[in-house]
């Protein structure tokens, strides 16, 4: 009786687990691309960086299919250059999905991310001169997964760093472990499990943004497709609503999208947590406000805010990666800085990860 009572309640977890193949993302019926709060004329465009189209087996048709079914505006392709490679993705619109060309270039124990990239770049480059190349045909560095990498001076010149990356946190974890939690948790609490907040990456950023500005990005890396007794877990469609990165921009178009992504005119979240449809972090002093990416200069009356969509359990600033005002169950947070800095937001569901802001720099 004992046997069978523990057989019936592995199979019911085995079930439960096994029967929601999405994480419930609050996406809205239709996409309804929303205005920057506080900054007029600007848009909220949510998207997927670093993505190995290759890697995946299909086309750039059916990675917007399911793009647009996530309601996703925007993708930078990254699939892994070999010399002499030219195909770097389509660039431009494919089934109303933005599509930005790139590649990743193999660097001191990690990657280097070329974005909008049209031209072959010569192989075993050193990074400096890889990150150079980038620059000369117009393109973006993204240094992905910093702490990889051998040398902080491999990814010294990139534009951009990858502070979370999905595919580095599902390889981080024993192969049971995921598997295991696959079949006794429901898809929202195993991508819990891949939410973790990457202190080693942020380390290195805060440091580097003491004296620089550099931009924060969610990059997503291969799926993984792990197949748990019959089931899919770590699919696309599944990390399209897992997390995003989003975009503050004039309009959706590569332009401006790059030039959003250059200035740091961005955020992460993610959306397994709530649906962020637009967010804000800024400063203001008087009538001007400055947003998250941008410099101001420290002055009487200067102050930092931020904007939720809705309630964190836990929003924090941070200056220079020392945390300087928190707020429970809050959905806004101010702040009056008395010295320079770098200065950004991370705000909290359930103990995990919701959004995480680039910073307002106090010069």
């Amino acid at each position: 009786m004992l046997f069978q009572r523990l057989v019936l309640t592995i199979a019911a977890l085995i079930f439960i687990g096994c029967s929601s193949p999405l994480p419930s993302t609050e996406l809205p019926p239709a996409r309804y691309i929303q205005a920057a709060p506080e900054f007029p004329g600007f848009h909220d465009y949510r998207g997927i960086v670093d993505l190995p189209m290759k890697a995946s087996g299909m086309d750039q048709s059916g990675i917007a299919d399911l793009a647009k079914t996530s309601q996703i505006d925007f993708i930078f392709l990254a699939d892994r250059v070999q010399p002499g490679d030219t195909d770097f993705g389509i660039a431009g619109f494919t089934s109303d999905i933005l599509f930005i060309a790139g590649g990743a270039f193999d660097v001191g124990g990690s990657q280097i991310i070329g974005v909008n990239l049209h031209e072959p770049i010569k192989p075993n480059l050193t990074p400096n001169d890889l990150i150079a190349a980038i620059h000369d045909q117009g393109g973006l560095a993204i240094a992905a997964d910093p702490a990889k990498f051998a040398s902080s001076e491999d990814y010294a010149l990139a534009d951009a760093m990858e502070v979370y990356n999905a595919r580095s946190a599902w390889l981080a974890q024993p192969p049971t472990t995921l598997y295991f939690r696959a079949i006794f948790f429901g898809t929202d609490h195993f991508l819990a499990g891949l939410d973790l907040r990457p202190d080693a990456n942020l380390a290195l950023y805060d440091r580097i943004t003491t004296g620089a500005r550099v931009v924060m990005l969610a990059g997503m890396g291969a799926a993984d497709n792990l197949n748990v007794l019959g089931a899919k877990v770590g699919t696309l469609p599944q990390l399209f609503l897992f997390c995003t990165t989003h975009l503050l921009a004039r309009e959706r178009d590569a332009a401006p999208i790059l030039e959003a992504l250059r200035l740091g005119h961005s955020y992460v979240s993610f959306d397994y947590l709530g649906y962020v449809g637009a967010f804000a972090f800024f400063a203001r002093l008087g009538d001007i406000t400055t947003m998250m990416g941008d410099e101001v200069h420290l002055a009487p009356g200067l102050t930092l805010k931020t904007e939720l969509p809705a309630p964190a359990d836990r929003i924090a600033m941070y200056q220079n990666g020392a945390e300087v005002i928190s707020a429970d169950k809050a959905s806004t947070l101010e702040f009056a800085p008395k010295s320079p800095g770098a200065y950004r937001i991370e705000a909290y569901r359930s103990g995990k990860l919701w959004i995480l802001s680039n910073p307002v720099y106090v010069r």
